[in-house]
């Protein structure tokens, strides 16, 4: 009941209540105060506030008959005190919650646990005296005494305990309210919400939050359902954060589950549809198979067509998914990579082409403008690494982001300068322009910048901008300091970086010419010889000499190897300098503590010495790091570290030729070896490491023949045809990529205006995704594609034999006049041919060999 004070008391009061007398208060009221005795802790709060005030009016109203009295004074904490309760609720607002960090959600929600189960311990079981209690005696008047069985209270975690205290008071007050309407079934009253008032909605949502801290999805089902048991409506953010534990795990089948039961009465929310992508995009990374690591790969994305398929039915039903579902499925399909193990339609080449054809398709169907984290992955995309750099394509949508009102961020530059710095020179000067632009849009220094310094190397180790890159280092060692708020954590220096840097190295051309300078026969005096310092700096002017590049690189590579792990790493048997001393006052001293050693790391160190050094100092750097046939080294190398020693080879000097054979043979058995173990896994045939077999082949071929090995090229052609690596018999017409070259409905280039509509979009069926084996007419797929009628590139092409390949060992054999054996080469090279020929018209007509296999001709 509310009780509403008549007006001229209430402004008698605001007048007076600095200058109310000091005399013993007379409560003269005309109504007493209603003093309820409800559960909720506000509803008691508003009540003594409610009272409260009655008795200031009341005392307004006593001080008009004494008006010679000393008046009191109210503190500021007084008043305070008063209209505390009035302002306050139990939970904080959205803008208080949001600038809490999580940790201090998380405790908070962890005390308000400890809370609930303080409360309510009271009456998790039923009390001694039943028999007097008052459902006993109702019952009894109407002849019906109800059986209230104790609940199981498990022992457990604190959630868990409070959740069976929760259950408890909700069947002990359903079993009281069960009494009372049998009790006064003929008497007319209201319908108590008692059970709503056990725990407020806040204290659920952290109940809720505890199962989820915990890990425990079980139970924070289980609170939910209790939440909708009790007669409150589920929140959705209660909702939420179990969708969320279900779609972080990739559960699809518990998601969908927990939709129909809870969200059966209306469509999913925006965020609640992102969470059903998401919970498919999880699921199909959880069957990625795992990477070569020889290869450099690591485990990567399938083709998502479940996510897909979930993105287009919301589609038909009228409900959109967010634009974030969107960037969550393009960002996948960005990220598949070909393996053996998976659909050889449905590879790399596919899925980046359909992440474009995505985009023109949301751009067409849901959200016509993109926002600028989605602008700046799509323009990232136009300079991915193995693919062609489109740097037209990419100020295209950096034009259209700027027309369209989307400001860009941080990221967007970022993206816009790495394919600038791709695309090489002549883009270069442009990436550098928006470089600064964007230090002048974004100033803070505190930020960690390694992303864009990576973006502009990447131009500069395509055009040998030696004295640029090393500006960026500097910025970026001097961007570590404390005085910049730099940390080991979140250095801006890391593997990659250096990577870059060791490349300008290599592609950097000294301006010293040894065919232009004089030698002087004077020899350099004893004393200046004394004076020159052993210990290596960096000058500000670039490396002016071969020599100087080797030894500023060296002396780099050093520095590294030295903050490098050194307990796991046996570093002192390679560094050229192992004495301590002379790195004592060294600015550079754990500058580079967080960097890996990492193959490619590593591997492009060594480029620096293929490039710049003899073939006796590269064979000395390769074997001091990972050693030789009869000696372990401090580092195991991957595929590109042969394939880069091989090709080094295989351009040796006719002076370098001897000492080249030995080291040759000594890095083809490691070779070997990698790529046994690739055919093993089934990398024969995928698309880049065939490649690099070719690669490899051809440079081991070309390293006999300049030894004038002639039977050994042709031996190694041999073995290369003999292991089936271009499948050239007629049972290679059976394997699955010549089988499976109908492209799959999904990337079919038929024209359609609409996508199927679900039968019933308002019903709990309609969540449910489309199975992918349903016909080619009822898959749902992009509208408007980007991508060409043609289709995506082959990339389960396996290796094969060009001309080029073996042109040095066809005219060796025609000096020697071996017509049978060229003959022989002839035959090769005109069978894969024919084998590029077949394949081709396989892919263009999409015909298949296998009658179960829905199959869809190229319009």
């Amino acid at each position: 009941m509310r009780l509403v004070p008549p007006r001229h008391c209430a402004v008698c009061a605001r007048r007076r209540i600095h200058q109310v007398v000091s005399v013993q208060p007379k409560w003269n009221l005309q109504r007493s105060p209603i003093i309820y005795h409800g559960p909720a802790t506000l509803e008691k709060k508003v009540q003594t506030l409610h009272n409260v005030t009655w008795n200031i009016i009341s005392a307004a109203q006593s001080s008009e008959d004494a008006p010679d009295s000393a008046p009191i004074a109210y503190s500021d904490d007084d008043l305070y005190t008063l209209y505390r309760d009035l302002i306050h609720t139990d939970s904080p607002s959205h803008d208080v919650r949001a600038s809490h960090s999580k940790e201090t959600i998380k405790e908070e929600d962890f005390a308000t646990l400890k809370e609930i189960e303080a409360r309510l311990s009271r009456t998790a079981t039923i009390p001694g005296n039943a028999e007097n209690s008052l459902t006993r005696r109702l019952s009894v008047q109407r002849e019906t005494v109800p059986t209230l069985t104790p609940p199981i209270i498990r022992s457990g975690r604190g959630h868990q305990r409070v959740l069976d205290v929760i259950e408890s008071a909700i069947a002990k007050l359903q079993a009281l309210m069960a009494s009372l309407d049998t009790a006064l079934s003929k008497v007319d009253h209201e319908p108590i919400p008692a059970l709503a008032t056990i725990v407020s909605k806040t204290e659920w949502l952290s109940v809720v939050r505890c199962c989820v801290y915990e890990n425990d999805v079980d139970a924070a089902e289980r609170a939910v359902f209790l939440m909708q048991k009790a007669g409150l409506t589920i929140s959705e953010e209660a909702v939420n954060q179990v969708l969320g534990v279900h779609a972080s795990k990739g559960d699809t089948t518990r998601l969908e589950s927990l939709m129909h039961r809870i969200l059966s009465e209306g469509p999913p929310t925006e965020t609640q549809r992102d969470l059903h992508v998401k919970a498919y995009l999880v699921r199909a990374g959880h069957h990625t198979p795992s990477g070569f690591p020889d290869l450099g790969d690591s485990a990567r994305s399938v083709f998502p067509t479940g996510a897909l398929d979930v993105l287009h039915h919301y589609e038909a039903s009228g409900h959109f998914a967010p634009i974030k579902s969107y960037t969550r499925t393009i960002s996948t399909l960005f990220n598949v990579q070909t393996h053996p193990s998976s659909d050889p339609r449905l590879g790399q080449s596919a899925a980046r082409a359909h992440a474009w054809d995505l985009f023109a398709h949301m751009r067409y169907v849901a959200h016509p403008t993109p926002d600028a984290y989605l602008y700046a992955m799509m323009m990232r995309a136009c300079g991915s690494a193995g693919g062609r750099v489109e740097p037209e394509r990419a100020l295209d949508l950096w034009t259209e982001m700027q027309e369209s009102g989307v400001e860009p961020t941080r990221g967007a530059y970022e993206a816009i300068v790495l394919v600038l710095g791709r695309a090489g020179r002549g883009w270069l000067s442009e990436g550098m322009r928006l470089a600064r632009e964007m230090r002048e849009r974004y100033p803070e220094r505190e930020r960690n910048q390694r992303r864009m310094w990576c973006a502009l190397l990447e131009g500069c180790k395509r055009v040998g901008d030696l004295n640029r890159a090393r500006w960026i280092l500097a910025e970026a060692l001097r961007s570590n300091t404390s005085e910049d708020g730099g940390s080991s954590r979140s250095s801006s220096v890391d593997a990659k970086m250096l990577t870059h840097i060791f490349h300008t190295y290599a592609s950097y051309k000294p301006p010293f010419s040894r065919t232009a300078t004089r030698l002087s026969q004077t020899e350099l005096p004893l004393q200046d010889q004394l004076c020159m310092d052993p210990t290596p700096t960096f000058p500000p002017l670039p490396p002016q000499t071969p020599s100087d590049v080797l030894a500023e690189v060296q002396a780099l590579f050093d520095r590294i190897l030295r903050d490098a792990d050194s307990n796991t790493i046996p570093i002192s048997r390679y560094l050229s300098r192992p004495d301590q001393g002379a790195y004592a006052d060294d600015p550079l001293t754990g500058k580079f503590a967080g960097v890996e050693l990492r193959p490619a790391l590593v591997n492009a160190y060594l480029s620096v010495f293929y490039v710049h050094a003899t073939v006796e100092r590269s064979i000395e750097a390769f074997r001091s790091l990972f050693g030789t046939s009869s000696q372990t080294g401090m580092l195991e190398g991957d595929a590109h570290t042969y394939l880069d020693a091989l090709e080094r080879c295989a351009v040796a000097k006719k002076e370098e030729r001897g000492a080249v054979l030995s080291w040759a043979k000594e890095v083809w058995a490691e070779w070997v070896r990698i790529e046994t173990k690739a055919g093993s896994e089934g990398y024969n045939d995928v698309g880049r490491w065939a490649r690099m077999v070719e690669r490899a082949h051809a440079a081991m071929r070309r390293v006999l023949l300049l030894n004038e090995d002639v039977d050994g090229a042709l031996s190694l052609l041999r073995t290369f045809v003999d292991w089936g690596r271009g499948t050239l018999t007629s049972a290679g017409l059976k394997s699955p990529t010549f089988s499976l070259f109908a492209k799959p409905p999904i990337l079919s280039t038929r024209v359609r205006l609409t996508n199927p509509k679900p039968a019933h979009p308002s019903s709990s069926s309609s969540l449910l995704p489309i199975p992918t084996t349903a016909p080619s007419h009822s898959v749902a797929k992009p509208l408007v594609r980007l991508t060409s009628a043609v289709g995506p590139k082959d990339d389960r092409v396996p290796p094969i034999i060009g001309f080029s390949d073996v042109e040095l060992l066809h005219h060796r054999l025609v000096a020697l006049r071996r017509t049978k054996d060229v003959g022989y080469v002839k035959w090769v090279c005109e069978a894969y041919k024919g084998l590029l020929r077949q394949r081709r018209e396989r892919v263009l007509k999409g015909a298949s060999t296998s009658a179960d296999v829905d199959v869809e001709d190229v319009d």
